[in-house]
């Protein structure tokens, strides 16, 4: 047999297909199927890789939406609680804000309680230092000079006439500022005795009008001015009730008396004797 050397044919040291096709007839099949099978492997091989790729994307994105989904849950429960706790806090601020307002009310009544108590105090002192004086309004400037005393003691004599004593011991007699709406400042006459004060305001009071020197000028009992304040209150109703023919009179310290049918009222305020006054036909 002769062996020839195909390693310089060609210039290949691999077999060419004829030569394999003339020592192994079947070879050749058998490895372009092979070549075949490896190219389908190749395609599988990419297909399942891109299968693993697309499952792991949707395992993430699943595992993406579940993350939101409880973020979202944790998120809502968050904000309720925050919601609730917001709410508490605002119940809670009620709640001070409702006590701290009571108690100041309460404080505040406590407060204006004894501060009306102390007032009704000042005014029953002040009240019992002037119990002797009589006060008089629209007097002229300087009639009383030189002697004050002397002077209103001929005063109320002219005024009164014989029934005023003139022994009425007299302790002082002085001008202070009258109301704001007064031409005059204010005549005070104080007396030594409480009982001579009284009956010089009796024998006053059955006067109409008070004149001196054709001057009218009015009289009324010394009191603080709290006290003198709520006196005056009733005069509007004072006036209708000297026009309705109805007898009345004024209590210490601010007490209207009425006398109406034989039937006593006594009133505290204005408004009180006001509004059941109203009821009677001929001061409606």
């Amino acid at each position: 047999a002769i062996i020839t050397d195909n390693r310089h044919v060609g210039g290949s040291s691999c077999p060419s297909s004829s030569v394999l096709q003339s020592f192994f007839p079947t070879a050749l099949p058998m490895v372009h199927e092979n070549r075949n099978d490896l190219s389908e492997l190749k395609v599988m091989i990419a297909e399942l890789k891109q299968e693993i790729k697309n499952d792991i994307k949707k395992e993430i994105n699943s595992m993406l939406k579940t993350n939101e989904r409880i973020s979202e849950k944790t998120s809502e429960k968050t904000s309720e609680k925050l919601r609730r706790e917001l709410q508490e806090l605002r119940q809670d601020n009620k709640d001070s804000e409702k006590c701290a307002y009571n108690r100041f009310e309460v404080a505040f009544k406590s407060a204006n309680s004894e501060c009306k108590k102390l007032g009704d105090r000042l005014a029953a002192l002040e009240d019992e230092c002037r119990r002797n004086n009589i006060r008089i309004e629209g007097l002229p400037e300087n009639r009383e000079s030189p002697n004050p005393v002397k002077f209103a003691a001929v005063l109320f004599s002219k005024i009164i006439g014989e029934d005023f004593k003139l022994d009425t011991e007299i302790a002082a007699a002085y001008r202070i500022q009258g109301s704001n709406n007064s031409k005059h400042r204010t005549f005070i006459v104080r007396f030594e005795k409480l009982q001579s004060k009284l009956n010089v305001m009796s024998l006053l009071r059955q006067k109409q009008k008070i004149m001196f020197e054709n001057n009218l000028f009015r009289i009324f009992p010394g009191f603080s001015p709290s006290t003198a304040a709520k006196r005056a209150s009733f005069y509007n109703i004072k006036q209708r009730l000297q026009k309705a023919d109805i007898r009345y009179s004024l209590l210490y310290p601010a007490k209207l008396k009425v006398e109406i049918q034989g039937k006593h009222y006594i009133f505290t305020s204005r408004e009180e004797a006001d509004k059941e006054l109203k009821l009677i036909p001929t001061l409606s």
